[in-house]
């Protein structure tokens, strides 16, 4: 009898177990929508990323040969850009134009002029001193602002053709800056410095000329009235570029002074006119 009762409470633990190991049955609602696991958002980083450039040169050597034989010849060293500045590619753009600028430039006709004159005679380029040469060269970089410079160089037989040129960029926007972009005050009054500052350096020069006993190379003997007053205003505000330290002006050769003298430049510090340009210039982010 015991015996029986044992086995009859072990078959009743057994089915309590098995009901325990069951599972319930759920509804489920087939019309609802899936129920999504949230995805996790990357937060974006508070740090931009910082636009960079870097600045090379281009070699452009090219010959242009007559029928005779004779060539004048292209030498120059053009800027290149790279970098994630969305203003490169127009800044690219404008030096690789300067190719056909200097080549409008080439003495063809003065080479055959020459010809004429000495059918003979052959002329090689650079040699003899018909050619262009335009070297360029990065001068400063002040956060989205490049500056640069270009040596000219040239001749046609025996005029000699040199001057200087300058550029200055926006790389978010490959504008061409002009003063009016990197002053902050109006135009009358920043020319207004830069022809006092000319003037000013000019009289030291010829100051200094003549008590060495030195002849002067300008046109003039005072740069405050008639020729010299005249000849200084008539700048070309395109004719600067800016340096880690100066605003850096130039006259072109003859505009001032002899042909011998080259072209004049005039290198204006920072500090004398700071609170005269825009915060970028002077304080780049």
């Amino acid at each position: 009898m015991k015996k029986m009762l044992c086995v009859s409470v072990l078959l009743l633990c057994m089915v309590f177990a098995l009901c325990a190991c069951v599972p319930v049955s759920q509804t489920v609602d087939l019309t609802a929508p899936p129920t999504e696991t949230p995805t996790a958002v990357p937060t974006p980083s508070s740090e931009a990323v910082e636009a960079v450039v870097e600045f090379s040169t281009f070699d452009v050597n090219k010959k242009y040969y007559l029928d005779s034989g004779s060539f004048v010849e292209l030498d120059l060293k053009l800027p290149i850009l790279t970098g994630t500045y969305d203003g490169i590619a127009a800044i690219n753009a404008f030096f690789a134009d300067k190719e056909t600028f200097f080549y409008n430039e080439l003495p063809f006709e003065s080479l055959k002029d020459f010809e004429a004159g000495a059918p003979d005679s052959k002329i090689e380029g650079k040699k003899d001193n018909f050619y262009r040469q335009a070297y360029y060269r990065l001068e400063a970089e002040f956060g989205s602002i490049l500056s640069v410079s270009a040596a000219l160089d040239g001749g046609a037989g025996g005029v000699s053709w040199a001057g200087i040129e300058g550029g200055t960029f926006d790389l978010n926007t490959g504008k061409k800056l002009g003063l009016s972009d990197i002053f902050e005050v109006d135009e009358q009054s920043y020319m207004g410095f830069i022809y006092d500052f000319v003037s000013k350096k000019v009289a030291e020069e010829i100051g200094a000329d003549m008590q060495r006993g030195y002849g002067s190379p300008y046109f003039f003997e005072d740069p405050y009235s008639g020729d010299g007053y005249e000849s200084i205003r008539s700048f070309d505000p395109n004719d600067f570029y800016l340096t880690e330290t100066a605003l850096v002006v130039f006259y072109q050769k003859y505009a001032l002074a002899s042909g011998a003298a080259g072209p004049k430049v005039f290198e204006i510090p920072y500090e004398t006119l700071s609170d005269m340009l825009k915060a970028n210039v002077v304080n780049p982010q």
